[in-house]
């Protein structure tokens, strides 16, 4: 093991005895009372000294060999610390993951900037249903948080709309949505037909995908975790993201809204049937939205609480503050029932 203070952490020395590891909230870490013996050792850990060498540097300024362990165990636990010996060679197409590894790494504190946990994205397929401004977005996004596969299932013709900063460029114009991003996603051939693989989780962007309710009955049947986005009018929706059978789902959200509102299902029939004939969709809460999502899908599969499941994260213009509403699997849905 060759000790090293957090690379993407900044350290700041308060007084001779004092350091400060991190400068935000949940990262950040002060360390009092530290000996000579103690900062020196500390200043040490640059990921060049293995345990061995460190101990001798201890034994050498005065101290004892288990001066580097008591450190260590500080360290460690508070994510301040990784192993240089368990983190990759930054070379070739892994120079450009790094920052996405080391932000996992201080997320789950590991020793190996992030390493294991990227690599565990790296084996997951997520199919995109509906690739305009905010799908094409997401998709691209999820790519560079290190899905393995990312799918695209969408034939639509690109327009002149749906280009954007981070979504289709303006060449794919007039090429189907899902060959346009096809060059920019490791995602293997293109597609030939609109049936997607077997899946580990689902992204549907109910506005462009008229095929949303059959997605999402579909993946509840099949067991399968999905997340609903859609920019509407001014106001962008994440949400809710749906574990079936154990979170609320697309079909609870619309039993709570007829509760309240008996015209409900009209109104959502007539919406689908009759869209607006220039659909609003401003270029920064396109992105917004797509962010907020592709965060959601990352921390869901890393394993992480997340805000947008039993609940919808909706943004809305000029303002752009998200803000969560929360939603409870309906009693007469039934995709909680055992």
């Amino acid at each position: 093991m060759r000790p090293q203070l957090h690379p993407s952490l900044s350290s700041a020395w308060r007084d001779p005895s004092t350091v400060q590891i991190g400068a935000t909230t949940g990262q950040s870490h002060v360390f009092g009372g530290l000996s000579p013996v103690e900062g020196a050792v500390l200043r040490a850990m640059d990921g060049n000294n293995d345990l061995c060498t460190l101990r001798d540097l201890a034994t050498t300024a005065g101290g004892s060999p288990d001066t580097v362990d008591r450190l260590l165990e500080l360290l460690i636990p508070a994510g301040a610390i990784v192993d240089r010996d368990a983190i990759p060679d930054d070379d070739g197409p892994l120079r450009q993951s790094l920052p996405d590894r080391v932000s996992l790494s201080l997320l789950d504190r590991s020793l190996d900037g992030g390493g294991t946990a990227f690599a565990r994205r790296g084996q997951r397929r997520i199919t995109i249903h509906g690739a305009g401004r905010v799908g094409a977005s997401v998709a691209r996004l999820l790519d560079a948080g290190g899905i393995g596969d990312v799918h695209v299932d969408d034939q639509e013709l690109v327009t002149h709309a749906d280009v954007s900063p981070g979504g289709h460029p303006a060449d794919g114009v007039g090429i189907a949505r899902d060959r346009s991003l096809h060059r920019f996603l490791d995602d293997g051939p293109a597609a030939q037909d609109s049936t997607p693989p077997e899946t580990d989780f689902a992204v549907i962007d109910s506005a462009v995908c008229a095929e949303h309710p059959h997605h999402t009955g579909a993946y509840v049947r099949a067991g399968v975790a999905h997340l609903l986005v859609k920019v509407t009018e001014v106001t962008g929706i994440v949400g809710p993201l749906v574990v079936p059978g154990e979170s609320a789902c697309v079909r609870c959200l619309d039993l709570h809204r007829t509760d309240r509102d008996h015209a409900w299902p009209m109104m959502l029939d007539q919406a689908g049937r009759y869209p607006p004939e220039m659909p609003a969709c401003d270029a920064s809460l396109s992105a917004a939205v797509a962010g907020l999502a592709a965060g959601q899908v990352l921390a869901y599969l890393d394993g992480y609480d997340v805000s947008a499941l039993n609940g919808t994260i909706e943004l809305e213009l000029p303002y752009g503050l998200p803000r969560r509403r929360s939603w409870q699997p309906h009693p007469d849905c039934g995709c909680t029932w055992q």
